[in-house]
């Protein structure tokens, strides 16, 4: 007997479970987040995305048994913004005041960079922001290495490697930018509004509410277009690539497809990075 219990405990302290018992449980919502929570813990915890990759918060119906994974999380990683109806509806009215978990907003750190009352305004993709990003992983590694001081180190080391990346790149995007005199993106869905106030940009969006444009507002978007030089549309994969295509071909522009959901961010940005190299192309 007193074999059979020395085994048995042997073969749990060596198998994979009882790693997985001591990481730390990181609950996201979107697929940008999982990859800065990736970049900075690696596979030093156990990473749950509620949006998966593939899908848009407005149809994204999580199953039971995610949401009841989702509840036991050491971190909470939310986006929290007001207009992110999905949190609203799946997340937050759980919250336990009781639970010991950690609850991170990029909403919460975003108000420490502009008044909470312009950001209710704005839509709700705060992580195409590299500002944002960047000051949200500071508060995410801080999170990560107070309950797992351990690794503490770690988490640090990779945040100043994130860091270093995030700098670079938005230092090359206000380099392009300042080389065009446009200003103006033209998208068919409006994700792009915090990226564009990192860079001065205005963000002028073909879907309205979520609906494709009546005829009135169409005409007058694509006069605005034609008088400011619009060169392309950013659209998504989720976007109505049909309309698009149309508005394009009415402007005689290319369609540029960037996925707000893409699970790679930095890919993401520099698929942005891109098409602002085409502002300054288009001063030419």
């Amino acid at each position: 007997m007193r074999l059979s219990s020395f085994l048995f405990a042997v073969i749990f302290i060596l198998s994979p479970w009882s790693d997985a018992s001591a990481r730390l449980l990181v609950s996201v919502t979107v697929p940008a987040q999982a990859w800065l929570v990736n970049q900075l813990a690696g596979d030093h915890v156990d990473l749950l995305t509620m949006i998966p990759e593939g899908r848009v918060p407005k149809s994204a119906q999580p199953s039971p048994r995610k949401l009841a994974r989702s509840r036991q999380a050491d971190i909470q990683f939310i986006v929290g913004h007001p207009a992110l109806f999905f949190e609203a509806r799946y997340i937050t009215p759980y919250r336990n005041p009781d639970s010991k978990a950690t609850w991170i907003s990029m909403f919460d750190v975003a108000k420490q960079m502009q008044p909470a009352w312009i950001l209710k305004g704005t839509d709700p993709h705060l992580w195409t922001s590299a500002s944002i990003m960047m000051a949200t992983a500071r508060v995410v590694a801080d999170s990560l290495a107070r309950l797992d001081p351990e690794n503490a180190e770690y988490y640090q080391k990779n945040l100043l490697k994130l860091e270093t990346a995030i700098k670079k790149l938005d230092k090359q995007i206000r380099e392009q930018v300042a080389q065009s005199q446009f200003r103006e993106l033209l998208v068919y869905h409006p994700a792009w509004g915090h990226f564009s106030q990192d860079y001065g940009l205005r963000q002028l969006a073909i879907e309205v509410e979520g609906k494709a444009p009546d005829p009135g507002s169409l005409s007058s978007l694509i006069r605005r277009s034609e008088k400011n030089n619009i060169s392309f549309i950013i659209s998504s994969p989720g976007a109505d690539q049909r309309l698009a295509g149309i508005i394009a071909a009415q402007l005689q522009i290319e369609v540029l497809v960037v996925d707000p959901m893409d699970p790679d961010w930095m890919h993401m940005m520099r698929k942005m990075k891109a098409a602002v190299e085409k502002l300054k192309e288009a001063a030419k």
